[in-house]
């Protein structure tokens, strides 16, 4: 690969300079860009609406992977064979979805949660056709696939607004493999934009926003609590506790707001989340890989090995984050904590890996490494399916000793991809900042990890950083920092 132009009028990094996969990607594109072309000719909506409509059409091929399902109807085994499960139409026929009433309404109560839950409702409700048919099926899922869209816009727009300085970086969350395979197994995209959001709320100094918003997306997956971890530890390195008081509150209020009123009209919608004390192993998780072998863990264990995890990864994230000397951002501290829940968990199910999408777009990891793990996902991915389908046909399906490696393998990859999220190391591009004063960004430059360079100069030549802290601005700086894209 060509060294990279040195150009002082560029606002952002060019991935086609800088990363070889992006740069081999866009010869589906017309090629890279050019060393004299104009960047940033239509500012940071420019980018964010090719990162749209290019993530419009990953959802599309998504879509297409479920094909068979769409065509055939969901029943077992054959959408483990076909790989085309997903939660949603699934849910609707065997719950009082089918009849456009809550899912957990019926003698045996859904385990979705509350917040998904809800929003299969809605969907029922909206839906021109519901029932057991193949119809009612079609329609939920199609529905879900138009709502994924405004999601993942939604999604982009927050990371573009969160990084000015790369904006490509949404292609992370927008164009993954992941996103294409997991996107429509779950409702887990809404919680995912929801985080993604209240980063953004945190970051223009809205602790309230941020709070309620994170509060709606713990009623989904309770990955997000590990955000709200990491926020409060950097507001109380900065001083800032006021803002991190409004942030928890603001996450109470933002939960109760929906539990208390659904468990009002329907107080079983709290099963879920009371079934989880009492539940084994699941699909996903280390914690089965004893029981894949012939040797299942105790009754309890599981959930108190999750418990302890989540407690060890608090008090980590505690301990790094106020530690002196690294001043670790929200993501990074974001990233240790979901290792370290991942690893402890009862269940990893295939959709988890949704919840890693976030950190690899507001962090600078290059492509390669995004493409390693998912491919560990992809097959992870398959290879459930494959187990789940076994008991119906040992043949054909993958035994428990071969499910058990994928499951290793997986937490290898979760490992590896997020402990190179935390150990990004901002140093190295602050060195390298003081040497282009007067410019705006020297393109041939590499920082971290060799990204780019993108240090735009502030008045008075002094050099502007995205690496600080989320949400915390530099003394004598009316706005935060990375609120405004840098000037060529």
């Amino acid at each position: 690969m060509p060294p990279p132009p040195r150009r002082r009028d560029v606002p952002w990094v060019v991935p086609s300079w800088s990363d070889p996969v992006a740069r081999a990607a866009t010869g589906l594109l017309g090629g890279p860009t050019g060393r004299y072309a104009v960047v940033g000719g239509r500012g940071l909506a420019g980018v964010a609406a090719v990162v749209v409509l290019l993530g419009t059409l990953n959802l599309a091929l998504g879509v297409w992977t479920k094909g068979h399902c769409l065509m055939k109807g969901w029943t077992a085994p054959d959408h483990f064979w076909r790989a085309c499960y997903s939660d949603l139409p699934v849910v609707h026929v065997s719950s009082t979805l089918a009849e456009r009433v809550l899912p957990w309404a019926a003698d045996a109560p859904s385990t979705q949660p509350p917040l998904s839950g809800l929003v299969m409702w809605v969907l029922a409700l909206v839906s021109p056709e519901v029932g057991p048919g193949v119809a009612a099926q079609q329609w939920i899922l199609g529905l879900w696939a138009v709502v994924c869209v405004g999601l993942l816009a939604a999604g982009v727009l927050a990371v573009v607004a969160m990084q000015p300085r790369r904006p490509w970086q949404a292609a992370h969350l927008a164009l993954s493999p992941a996103l294409t395979l997991l996107v429509l197994v779950s409702t887990d995209l809404l919680g995912v934009t929801l985080m993604l959001l209240a980063l953004w709320a945190w970051r223009r100094d809205r602790p309230w926003g941020s709070g309620l918003l994170l509060g709606l997306a713990l009623l989904v997956r309770p990955f997000p609590l590990l955000v709200l971890v990491a926020i409060l530890v950097v507001a109380w390195r900065e001083r800032r506790v006021l803002p991190a008081v409004q942030t928890a509150v603001g996450t109470a209020l933002g939960a109760l707001a929906v539990l208390v009123p659904l468990a009002t009209v329907e107080p079983r919608a709290l099963t879920p989340l009371q079934q989880w004390w009492g539940q084994g192993a699941g699909f996903g998780a280390l914690q089965v890989v004893p029981q894949l072998l012939g040797t299942p863990l105790l009754p309890g264990v599981p959930v108190w090995i999750a418990v302890t995890g989540w407690l060890l990864a608090i008090g980590l994230g505690v301990w790094l984050g106020t530690r002196p000397g690294r001043a670790v951002g929200v993501v990074p501290l974001t990233a240790v904590m979901l290792l370290v829940v991942a690893l402890t968990a009862t269940s990893l199910s295939v959709q988890s890996g949704l919840w890693v999408l976030p950190l690899l777009a507001l962090s600078a990891r290059p492509w390669w490494e995004h493409l390693v793990w998912a491919l560990a996902e992809a097959v992870h991915f398959l290879s459930t399916w494959l187990h789940l389908a076994f008991s119906s046909d040992p043949g054909r399906g993958l035994p428990p000793e071969t499910y058990a490696l994928v499951i290793v393998l997986r937490a290898a990859a979760w490992t590896w991809i997020l402990w190179r999220i935390w150990e990004e190391d901002p140093a190295p591009r602050r060195r390298r900042a003081g040497a282009h004063r007067g410019g705006a960004i020297a393109d041939g430059d590499h920082g971290a990890h060799g990204a780019q360079t993108d240090r735009p100069a502030g008045a008075g030549g002094a050099q502007a950083t995205d690496l600080e802290p989320v949400g915390h601005p530099r003394a004598g700086s009316s706005r935060l920092e990375d609120d405004e894209p840098a000037r060529g």
